[in-house]
């Protein structure tokens, strides 16, 4: 391991922008954090979690190094929340779970999506059974001082004659908490009610947040999620909400997120295949209008291997249609939650947003990751296991860390899951002379993935003992790793690169400072079609992988299979991930139905999660590849490299 601190680190094309973008954080005397400083702020953040008894004597020193090199690289939420005083929000992505108080579910889904998370649900009816019927009709009526700046943006309706008052508090906390009140009038009165909602308090429209940073949204996306709410929960009085409108909640939640910050709202939508809705779930992104801050994935499991294979009609029906979906524009996925079971000890239905950890009901993921780029595959001698120990021992820590939902404490004490992942599989390969499509093939990458992986868990439960806590329930899995890999320049996760050159598309709230200076430098802009409150600026890439020896052996994504790439995701799973893998099918327009079929027959009984995406399928896709002459035209005009946050476009920024 390189130890040395006392040089600039090797940055990727966007590394550095990256970094002082995401994770640098503004000291007290007014200037910004180095990437020494940001290192040595998380290492001792963690390290201080257990008692020095628990440290080994050089492990500050090797965990420094090794981050500072980009040997390996915790998750950005430790990165940008570690060692910070106070309230730390460590956790980056959760699962909303379901309980008799409906209001528990949507008020969990609307904090942790402010606090820059992504949150899981399972939507099938089995679990809304449980939180009763919407009884009240709830009337949300507007008020608002007529000098707020922002009054202009909304209808200011309420009059005398409300039965209920609610004062909004310029806070996280006061906006959940309103939430929270509407619900829960709607699910335990009887009457109807006219709730007067005053926003007089909300801050305006463009001001600076502290915490998370971004600029505050002002009250119109509050009134409307607010009132949105309200009607979806009054069309169900007398019942209990069904699964699409639970969605739809959530959706108008996570569409007020994105408009009131710099956050993605990532968000993960599962739904069994043999639930009454799941057949207008399948379809519910066909036009990628509704539902577009959420990722789907139908739940699949034994039974429905069993039903299809004895050609039972529903199963068959339900197959068929999700890979027509999935031909149209990659939703929606499956999940396997039989598979994904195995060794698990509670009800693990549902994943996070991008599918490599599949969680209990609230539990949260705790992630970091090797850059496998540079190291050898090549039995003991050139295999060096210490980063997947130090990043292993590193993330049990990090299950010491304070969480306020008790809920999520609890599951997270039983649990103590982790995820320890790798990035740069791709140069990986080609450093060691290994093609993309013959990786699943080789001996040498199988034996080193089966020896990182059984590093890790040896030195998690050996770790979780000294500590007397339970051992992780999981230990290993493969993860987007969007945002980290970039600021080694290293592919992300197991994906293969997309294109040798590639535009990207990264949406930005209004009024954030970022996207004035993108406009002033002169990066092309486009309205975001599907959030108001969005901007999409496009940055032309040319994908760091062309730098590694060996680049005649790089392939992109539209020159592998559908097997070829499945047949890597299996083999991370099988050799490496005792969690999910999170992975892509990017699809080129040449791939036919008939070669997706016959890839998904083969593979999807033994991979936990599925997902496809065609290339071009959705207008403002996150990637459209270009030529090297139209990306030398963008370094002509000083517009090219730009940042590149995650391979779905699905991932929080943090």
């Amino acid at each position: 391991m390189n130890l040395n601190t006392n040089h600039d680190p090797a940055w990727g094309p966007t590394g550095r922008e990256v970094f002082e973008r995401t994770y640098s954080r503004t000291k007290p005397d007014g200037t910004n954090e180095t990437w020494l400083e940001t290192v040595t702020r998380v290492v001792d953040g963690n390290l201080a979690l257990v008692g020095p008894e628990h440290i080994w004597p050089n492990e500050r020193e090797l965990l420094i190094g090794g981050i500072y090199n980009f040997e390996m690289l915790p998750a950005g939420r430790h990165l940008w929340t570690s060692g910070v005083p106070g309230r730390q929000f460590n956790r980056n992505c959760h699962r909303a779970g379901w309980s008799p108080q409906l209001s528990d579910h949507f008020t969990f889904m609307f904090d942790e999506l402010m606090k820059g998370g992504g949150v899981g649900a399972n939507y099938s009816a089995e679990y809304l059974a449980q939180t009763g019927a919407v009884t009240a009709d709830v009337v949300v009526t507007i008020a608002c001082s007529p000098e707020h700046a922002n009054t202009d943006e909304f209808l200011v309706d309420a009059d005398d004659t409300y039965d209920m008052q609610l004062n909004v508090a310029d806070s996280r906390e006061g906006w959940v908490e309103a939430l929270r009140l509407l619900i829960n009038l709607s699910t335990s009165s009887t009457e109807t009610i006219n709730l007067a909602v005053n926003v007089s308090g909300v801050r305006e429209r463009g001001e600076l947040l502290k915490g998370f940073g971004g600029t505050a949204s002002g009250p119109a996306p509050l009134v409307d999620v607010l009132r949105g709410v309200a009607g979806i929960l009054r069309g169900a009085r007398g019942r209990c909400i069904t699964g699409m409108e639970a969605m739809s909640i959530d959706h108008a939640i996570a569409q007020f997120v994105v408009a009131g910050n710099v956050r993605r709202s990532a968000r993960m939508s599962v739904m069994h295949w043999n639930d009454p809705d799941v057949l207008d779930f399948i379809t519910c992104k066909a036009d990628m209008m509704d539902h577009w801050t959420t990722n789907i994935s139908v739940e699949v499991d034994d039974d429905y291997f069993a039903a299809l294979a004895a050609g039972h009609p529903h199963a068959v029906y339900v197959n068929t249609r999700v890979q027509n979906c999935m031909l149209a524009n990659g939703e929606p996925g499956f999940f396997n939650s039989s598979l994904a079971s195995v060794g698990e000890r509670g009800d693990v239905r549902c994943t996070n947003p991008c599918g490599e950890i599949a969680l209990e009901e609230w539990e949260s993921c705790n992630l970091g990751h090797v850059n496998l780029s540079g190291m050898g595959m090549d039995g003991p001698a050139g295999v060096d296991a210490m980063p997947f120990v130090l990043m292993a021992r590193f993330l049990v820590r990090a299950t010491f860390v304070e969480l306020l939902d008790e809920k999520q404490a609890a599951v997270e004490r039983r649990n103590r899951r982790v995820g320890v992942g790798i990035l740069g599989f791709q140069e990986w390969l080609v450093q060691n002379g290994v093609r993309y499509s013959e990786a699943a093939e080789s001996d040498s990458v199988q034996w080193a993935l089966q020896h990182y992986a059984a590093a890790a868990t040896r030195a998690a439960d050996r770790y979780a003992d000294s500590l007397d806590i339970p051992r992780p329930v999981k230990h290993t899995t493969v993860a987007p790793t969007g945002t980290v890999a970039k600021l080694a320049g290293v592919s992300e996760g197991i994906h293969p690169i997309y294109s040798r050159y590639f535009v990207r598309r990264v949406r930005y709230a209004e009024g954030d400072a970022a996207l004035a200076d993108l406009v002033a430098q002169g990066y092309e802009t486009e309205p975001c079609i599907y959030n108001p409150h969005t901007t999409v600026v496009l940055f032309h890439v040319r994908d760091a992988i062309l730098d590694v020896g060996n680049s005649h052996l790089v392939e992109q994504a539209d020159e592998l299979t559908v097997a070829e790439k499945l047949s890597v995701q299996e083999l991370a799973q099988r050799f490496y991930a005792d969690n999910a893998v999170s992975y892509t099918v990017n699809m080129s327009e040449s791939t036919t139905p008939e070669e997706l079929f016959a890839g998904l027959a083969e593979y999807l009984p033994r991979l936990k999660g599925t997902t496809v995406f065609p290339f071009n399928s959705r207008a403002q896709s996150p990637y459209t590849e270009i030529t090297e002459a139209e990306y030398n035209a963008a370094v002509d005009q000083g517009v090219a490299q730009g940042f590149d946050d995650c391979a779905t476009g699905a991932c929080p920024i943090r």
